[in-house]
């Protein structure tokens, strides 16, 4: 028994030693502290997580069938105020007139700083068999990126009564060839484009261009008619210009007498805006003529609009928004209607029915 003691003396001091010895503890994380009753995740697992599903529109590839070239019959021809030649002096001569929905404001707010890229000389309008061609021609290019930056548009009055019923807008950047990605088409369906009166501001609650027919960007088009609208950069002369091409068989009919017009916008052309002179007071949108008590622009800035050019019909000069051009054929114009053949969807059954 005396032999073993010693034995035994020293088993129970490497039990104490052991029972002594210190762990180093765990991180104290979400997945190593539990109350009692839980269960601990093991700490080098992490725990799984699902990620929210994000839901985005399927844009269905459109495949092209009629592509513009150019136009091969010249239909009319109008010269804009422009001013390329006195723009240091920070106004217009002309061509500003806030009460008649009519800009010349190819600057910037308050500096007054010129945009050739904004500033219309030319527009013209040829056609080919398939489709018209709107050519915008501009001062200069952006000084910054010597190319087109601005967004254009055409405007068609089907019934020469100051209220166009269809909107075509463009958005950089552009290419040299034809294009139907960055181009837009809006209709006034309910006909209220510029309020009460048309060529004076007044509070009618208008909303504009409401409806988009065509904007492949939102896979929105007219059914059997993806090819409806197209734009390109190219020249007239030596200035640059945007080209927009429109399929000729949005007329009912074939029945082309209309009248059209074209602006361009630092901005995204806001349809349910148009037009500008019922969307802002005269104090707001300031003005561009120095001897205007609103002088300068204010926000009404970086924008210019044209006089409406008839085609397929001879102008009389009462025609609201329109100017004389010389030449054209004698056509009859439609008679505005609220409803029936000679609404907004009556003369473009084409636009309204089945869009995407």
């Amino acid at each position: 028994m005396k032999k073993a003691l010693p034995i035994l003396l020293l088993l129970a001091m490497l039990l104490q030693a052991c029972s002594e010895t210190t762990a180093t503890p765990l991180p104290a994380t979400a997945a190593s502290v539990a109350t009692a009753g839980e269960t601990v995740p093991s700490p080098d697992v992490a725990p799984l997580t699902q990620p929210t599903p994000t839901l985005q529109a399927v844009i269905e590839p459109v495949n092209h069938v009629m592509i513009p070239s150019t136009g091969t019959s010249d239909r009319a021809t109008a010269h804009d105020n422009e001013n390329s030649l006195f723009y240091d002096t920070k106004k217009v001569k002309t061509g500003d007139e806030f009460y008649k929905n009519r800009f010349e404001r190819p600057f910037t707010s308050v500096d007054m700083a010129y945009l050739p890229d904004l500033d219309i000389v030319n527009f013209s309008i040829t056609s080919d068999v398939n489709f018209f061609y709107v050519n915008i021609s501009m001062v200069g290019p952006d000084p910054a990126t010597q190319s087109l930056t601005g967004y254009y548009g055409v405007e068609i009055d089907r019934n020469a009564d100051g209220r166009a019923e269809v909107l075509l807008t463009t958005r950089p950047a552009y290419s040299t060839g034809f294009t139907a990605d960055n181009v837009a088409v809006y209709l006034d369906v309910n006909g209220d484009v510029g309020g009460d009166v048309i060529n004076r501001p007044d509070d009618f609650p208008s909303n504009g261009f409401e409806t988009t027919v065509f904007d492949l960007s939102q896979g929105i088009y007219p059914e059997g008619n993806s090819d409806l609208a197209w734009v390109r950069q190219t020249t007239d002369g030596t200035l640059p210009a945007v080209e927009i091409a429109f399929a000729r068989s949005m007329f009912k009919d074939g029945a082309e007498a209309f009248m059209w017009s074209v602006l361009s916008s630092d901005a995204a052309i806001d349809p349910a805006r148009l037009y500008y002179n019922d969307s802002f007071t005269p104090e707001q949108a300031g003005a561009a003529n120095t001897d205007d008590p609103n002088y300068p622009i204010k926000e009404l800035a970086a924008l210019d609009n044209t006089c409406r050019v008839p085609l397929g019909f001879q102008a009389v000069g009462t025609e609201p928004l329109g100017c004389f051009v010389k030449g054209g054929e004698t056509e009859a114009k439609a008679t505005p209607l609220a409803d029936g053949p000679d609404s907004t969807c009556g003369q473009f059954a084409t636009l309204c029915v089945g869009v995407k």
